[in-house]
């Protein structure tokens, strides 16, 4: 029962430093000309990287597996790592570039978020997995206060940079997805590292060949980097590892995507600007929809009625 209520805590933790992380990697965008995104990315994920290696070697220990039940989990957890990382070099790529045009951290939070909706579709249409009417419903909820939170209820004018953040959203629902499919496979935290390696290498082998980085623009964007680094990346993407073991993909979606809630608050304190009431009316949306999708409702036809309940049973909650 506690890990329950533990995993979506660790989702929700995850969301909150991915929330602030957008308001650093803007920052870190406004030294494009002495730092590009794929050398950002490469540093970033580095660190992260480099950051798990002493909580591996204290907390993650191999106990009650022969030798080769260790090997054959090694490889597992490599092979599996690696492919995660290619997803998420590609998202967090594409993610790092849409901010760099579009230079508003709550817009590229609301179209990174609609992975809350293309999860569930990816998981019906992939895998024909059931997803409980409540959850489509909290999803739909949630992602009308998405717009409200983010957009302000401005028009919705598409550029090049909102096409990306479109395709960085993809990525992220593959990466969700992929995460909930190799997660009991593996050991979680060198699972983290050799995917946040993979995205480093592949990061500083693209900015070698199309990138640019000067040590002057590594000094300037140290702060982004150490935070993206150690909280977005080695925090929050073990929490989302973590989080999602017994964490249900479309409930972890809903969780992961109120990050841009928290992008939203992460602007209004470093760009010193109040809430609106559209905005207020977003959270309250977003609260709704969180709520309801942990609520354990189930649906019955009884005499060819519908009649909607409480699960009696912890395995009904979905």
């Amino acid at each position: 029962m506690k890990k329950k209520i533990l995993s979506p805590m660790l989702c929700l933790i995850a969301a909150i430093v991915w929330g602030f992380a957008f308001s650093f990697q803007e920052i870190a965008s406004n030294n494009v000309e002495q730092i590009d995104a794929f050398f950002f990315g490469g540093i970033r994920f580095a660190v992260g990287a480099v950051s798990l290696i002493p909580v591996i070697l204290i907390f993650e220990k191999e106990k009650g597996m022969t030798r080769d039940e260790k090997k054959i989990k090694m490889k597992s957890t490599f092979i599996y790592g690696v492919i995660t990382g290619v997803v998420l070099f590609a998202a967090s790529a594409l993610q790092q570039f849409g901010i760099q045009i579009t230079q508003a951290s709550g817009k590229a939070g609301f179209i990174t978020g609609m992975y809350l909706i293309f999860v569930p579709i990816a998981g019906f249409v992939l895998f024909r997995q059931r997803v409980s009417p409540v959850v489509w419903g909290a999803a739909i909820i949630a992602l009308c206060g998405l717009y409200f939170l983010c957009m302000g209820g401005e028009g919705f004018a598409v550029s090049w940079g909102d096409i990306l953040l479109l395709f960085c959203s993809l990525c992220f629902t593959a990466h969700i997805i992929v995460i909930d499919k190799f997660i009991s496979k593996v050991s979680a935290l060198k699972y983290s590292v050799v995917q946040f390696f993979t995205v480093a290498i592949l990061n500083i082998l693209t900015g070698l060949i199309f990138g640019h980085v000067t040590w002057d623009g590594i000094v300037a964007t140290i702060i982004p980097i150490l935070y993206c680094g150690i909280g977005s990346t080695g925090v929050a993407y073990t929490c989302q590892i973590l989080g999602q073991k017994l964490t249900p993909p479309t409930v972890a979606a809903l969780l992961f995507s109120t990050e841009s809630l928290f992008s939203v608050i992460a602007e209004c304190i470093f760009k010193q600007k109040l809430p609106t009431g559209t905005m207020l009316l977003g959270c309250s949306l977003m609260f709704v929809g969180i709520i309801l999708s942990q609520l354990p409702l189930e649906f019955k036809r009884v005499n060819g009625r519908l009649h909607i309940g409480f699960a009696k049973s912890e395995d009904s909650i979905k």
